[in-house]
């Protein structure tokens, strides 16, 4: 009797624990967890810590319910399935894309022969205070001396033919004495000139150091009111050698400049020569023989003086120094996931794109870099010169940083402004080549570079102009020079 009784016991019991377990309700939070436990492999930690908080939200629950919910196991496979699909995540999420093979060095940048690199000291002693004994660049002008340059250019620009004569006038003995003050800089000048190529050596590393050029510019402008007064004087033909040696050695700096303030500012001391030059070649007692001298030096500017090659390959190589001096401390790459290659192969990208606009397609890769690692299967993204548009989400979530890092790119509208700044040098260069080749009694072409299909001569305004990116003339931007009709003879 007793162990029938124990057997009915038994399946009492079991027949409880069935209805207990048919009355137990499986936890939904344990199946959101699983769940969110897989989907940790597609959306890492946005999906994977939610999934290890609900699942243990689940088991405590479970444990606590007297046996009313299920699906203890389901939470912890959840937990598990989370934090191992995130190391797989995390793997993969980490991979940096393979190094660009055969990248940029200072040797692809335009550079003056290793003979040469004297030149760069030399001028250091031009235009660096630092490199001059005396504590002062060579190029030697006072405030004083600028703020009277700087007058003296506005009435040359504005003023009348009377206005210039006063103003000339009554500067004429300080203008002399900053001359004869600026002997030593013409003698640098002289010297640089003497080298066929003019090196610049600055070092594209976090030590960079840009030259100082203002003073370049400052003495071309000078150079210029100093060419006003010996106009006035009927003494000009001494003066325009000097003007042609300044000229050479701006040219040859401009080949070889590697940032873009000296670039700009060897350019802009270009333009500065081209005004003196001007005013010089439709001087009334200028002789013939002066003229043929400077149309013999003045020949158009070539593309490699004018080229933006190098500033923008220095540009990259700067980036690329001063993001591998962060990126290769490894403990950091590796915490903050830096993609060091995989961004270098997108600027890459973004720089052979501008230096294709700049010369050509045949100057840049013909195939874009791919700044995925090699096991991903996603179409390239692109850094668009003529937009500001974001690079695709699917991209910055691989290199996130690169929201950060991106702000070096230059925008499209800095790139058009500098392109713009070159294009109106080249074309006042265009209009001194008609103003020489009229002078001279050749055959000229009004064909314009740009902003409007001819360049526009106004006798009556004593002008030739273009009327600039407005197209409009008699506005802010037209881009002119003055002419002496009678002198050319334009008004025969």
């Amino acid at each position: 009797m007793s162990k029938l009784s124990d057997y009915q016991d038994q399946a009492l019991h079991e027949v409880r624990l069935r209805d207990r377990l048919d009355e137990s309700r499986l936890s939904k939070l344990a199946i959101l967890s699983l769940v969110l436990g897989i989907f940790s492999l597609f959306f890492f930690v946005l999906a994977g810590i939610p999934a290890i908080v609900i699942g243990i939200i689940s088991t405590l629950r479970i444990r606590r319910c007297g046996g009313k919910l299920r699906g203890k196991y389901i939470a912890l496979a959840g937990m598990n399935i989370s934090i191992l699909l995130m190391i797989v995540f995390y793997l993969f999420w980490s991979i940096d894309a393979p190094p660009i093979p055969n990248d940029y060095t200072i040797a692809d940048l335009r550079s003056a022969p290793a003979q040469y690199a004297e030149s760069f000291k030399v001028l250091k002693t031009l235009i660096d205070e630092q490199h001059d004994s005396s504590g002062v660049p060579a190029i030697e002008l006072t405030n004083s001396d600028t703020k009277m340059i700087a007058e003296v250019k506005g009435i040359m620009e504005t003023g009348t033919t009377s206005e210039i004569t006063k103003t000339l006038n009554s500067y004429a003995e300080e203008i002399k004495q900053i001359w004869t003050d600026n002997k030593t800089a013409r003698g640098v000048i002289h010297r640089l000139n003497e080298f066929p190529e003019i090196a610049d050596l600055t070092e594209l590393n976090a030590n960079l150091k840009i030259m100082p050029v203002n003073n370049l510019i400052d003495l071309a402008r000078f150079y210029q009111v100093y060419a006003h007064l010996k106009i006035e004087q009927r003494d000009i033909q001494a003066f325009a050698a000097e003007l042609i040696e300044l000229d050479s050695v701006c040219r040859k700096l401009s080949v070889n400049a590697r940032m873009l303030f000296p670039k700009l500012a060897f350019l802009i001391c270009i333009n500065e020569n081209i005004l003196t030059a001007n005013a010089i070649v439709n001087g009334q007692w200028t002789p013939m023989s002066t003229v043929e001298l400077l149309a013999g030096h003045f020949i158009p500017l070539t593309d490699e003086q004018t080229s933006l090659r190098n500033r923008i390959l220095s540009e990259y190589l700067l980036m690329r120094s001063l993001f591998s001096d962060v990126s290769d401390q490894s403990a950091v790459e590796k915490i903050l996931l830096l993609k060091k290659n995989s961004t270098l192969r997108l600027f890459r990208n973004f720089y052979d794109d501008w230096v294709g606009a700049e010369e050509g397609s045949q100057n840049v890769a013909k195939t874009k870099l791919s700044v995925w690692p090699d096991i991903y299967p996603f179409k390239e993204p692109s850094m668009p010169l003529a937009n500001q548009a974001q690079l695709p989400f699917l991209y910055r979530c691989y290199n996130p940083h690169i929201n950060i890092i991106s702000i070096v790119r230059p925008s499209y509208k800095t790139i058009k402004s500098m392109k713009n700044s070159i294009i109106q040098i080249q074309i006042q260069d265009d209009l001194f080549q008609i103003i020489l080749s009229k002078r001279l009694g050749k055959e000229i072409n009004l064909k314009a570079r740009a902003y409007s299909g001819e360049y526009i001569v106004d006798v009556e305004n004593g002008k030739i102009f273009s009327p600039g990116p407005d197209d409009k003339v008699e506005t802010k931007d037209d881009i002119m020079l003055r002419i002496n009709p009678e002198v050319l003879g334009w008004r025969n």
